[in-house]
């Protein structure tokens, strides 16, 4: 039977894709958000006139999103039109050798007889997308717009099984003659805090994106997407609660009835849906007597992913690097070392500049620098001191300065205590759980708990913009019952 009331605990893209489609259903949604603002991690923040991206730095796999806006009945070219970025990548490599990774599959290497092994890069690259394009297709047409299922991925996929043994760094070391081409191409994963040979392979479909589709900024940036989202869900008569933090879901009977909220007030609700992480949600929103034991199980087992400090400076001097994201790296095979802390000087790091495609997210003449540099996985959160976080990201900046001029108007760093405390990232881990968990470390959309759904990345396999978004609505089909 269809619920007359939901409550959802989070206002980022996927819950308020959960409100969407319920309220298209009649069901009348309450969405409650801890923070003064919606969007979460597909958000933007105006620091003295630069926009900084609160999480999500672009679109990648842009069809999928299209999928997405579809299932929410929106048209997602008309509301959100995207801004291609010409030239997604650059990598220097340690002897000076720089590669760039343009779209539509256009590649060059400038350095020892760069046109030559820009040639043989360039052919390389074409037996690479012709291998893995059908796979690719079969994901985003099919696969990835339908809560994962191992039978399906066979039904749909079985052709390409063979293909998906071993990882990217396999893969990469199989199709690519050149060490520093494969270095080049294994950085366009380090997002994910693994290294090539900690990847699962089936992440080069992102790499053939990246060739194909290429990626995108959308108009007045990141913030954009949920900026749409939030309209459409108040339009259907969706009631939205910010700066309103969740104390508890309470569960009656074994039943999900509403939510407690912080300031004790109780709402009650027919089922609700979380999209704090699984973890958080069944270690502090449940009473541990009404958590599952499979539940616990999974939290306590759960793969997080890495810690970072985010570092993102307003310039007023302009930066052109040679690439919307610039990687300083090491060969393949030692990248790990980007990954860890660097004691002293800082020699390998990444930095994107949003306002190479798009200067509006600055003052005139200015320019926004984002990084986000390796910690001690082991530094306990209450560890992050204003000192802490002060001295990391100056060796980071001062790495940064060595190539690219820095006339610094504001900046804001945060670290992984903030993105605990003030993100609510469980753990401060980025991404909830890491981009290598199996669908069996997953957190089910629908729970043990009658009434209680989830919705989040760690109910989904994958990053970004457009799974959030399918994940809201993998929720909401299931608890009307699609």
């Amino acid at each position: 039977m269809k619920p007359n009331n939901v409550v959802i605990v989070g206002g980022g893209a996927s819950g308020l894709a959960a409100g969407i489609h319920l309220a298209r259903q009649g069901v009348r949604v309450k969405l409650f958000e801890a923070r003064d603002t919606l969007g979460g991690c597909c958000s933007t923040s105006n620091v003295d006139g630069y926009t900084f991206n609160n999480g999500a730095m672009f679109v990648a796999v842009p069809r999928l999103l299209d999928h997405a806006f579809a299932r929410l009945g929106l048209d997602r070219s008309a509301l959100l039109p995207l801004r291609r970025i010409a030239t997604p990548q650059a990598s220097v490599l340690p002897d000076g050798t720089k590669i760039t990774l343009g779209d539509r599959h256009r590649v060059r290497v400038d350095g020892e007889r760069g046109d030559s092994r820009t040639a043989t890069l360039q052919a390389e690259i074409e037996r690479c997308v012709s291998k893995w394009n059908p796979l690719l297709k079969i994901f985003i047409d099919d696969l990835l717009t339908q809560p994962m299922s191992i039978a399906r991925v066979i039904s749909k996929a079985w052709r390409h099984l063979p293909k998906l043994r071993g990882n990217f760094a396999d893969e990469l070391k199989r199709s690519f003659s050149d060490p520093q081409a494969r270095a080049a191409l294994a950085a366009v994963t380090l997002y994910t805090g693994l290294p090539a040979d900690r990847t699962p392979v089936f992440l080069i479909v992102g790499l053939i994106s990246l060739l194909e589709d290429g990626l995108h900024l959308p108009e007045g940036g990141m913030g954009s997407v949920s900026r749409v989202l939030e309209t459409t869900f108040r339009q259907l008569g969706g009631e939205v609660h910010t700066s309103t933090p969740v104390a508890r879901i309470r569960i009656e009977g074994g039943r999900a009835r509403g939510l407690t909220l912080e300031n004790g007030e109780d709402i009650a609700a027919d089922a609700v849906i979380s999209t704090a992480s699984g973890m958080s949600t069944f270690s502090r929103l449940i009473e541990p007597a009404n958590v599952p034991r499979a539940m616990q199980r999974r939290v306590q087992r759960a793969p997080l992913s890495h810690r970072t400090l985010s570092i993102q400076l307003g310039l007023t001097n302009s930066l052109q690097p040679a690439a919307h994201s610039v990687n300083h790296i090491p060969l393949m095979d030692e990248q790990q070392r980007l990954l860890a802390p660097q004691p002293g000087r800082i020699e390998w790091f990444n930095y994107t500049v949003p306002t190479q495609p798009m200067p509006e997210l600055a003052p005139s003449g200015g320019s926004i620098v984002e990084m986000f540099t390796a910690v001690d996985e082991h530094l306990p959160l209450d560890a992050w001191s204003e000192e802490t976080k002060a001295a990391t990201a100056d060796a980071a900046i001062a790495a940064l300065a060595r190539y690219q001029p820095l006339a610094i108007a504001t900046k804001r760093i945060t670290s992984p205590k903030d993105y605990a405390e003030g993100m609510h990232l469980f753990g401060g881990a980025v991404y909830g759980l890491s981009p290598a968990a199996r669908p069996d470390q997953q957190f089910p959309h629908v729970t043990p708990v009658d009434g209680l759904y989830l919705a989040g990345q760690t109910t989904y396999p994958g990053f970004g913009v457009a799974t959030s978004v399918f994940s809201g609505v993998f929720a909401a089909e299931a608890l009307i019952g699609q």
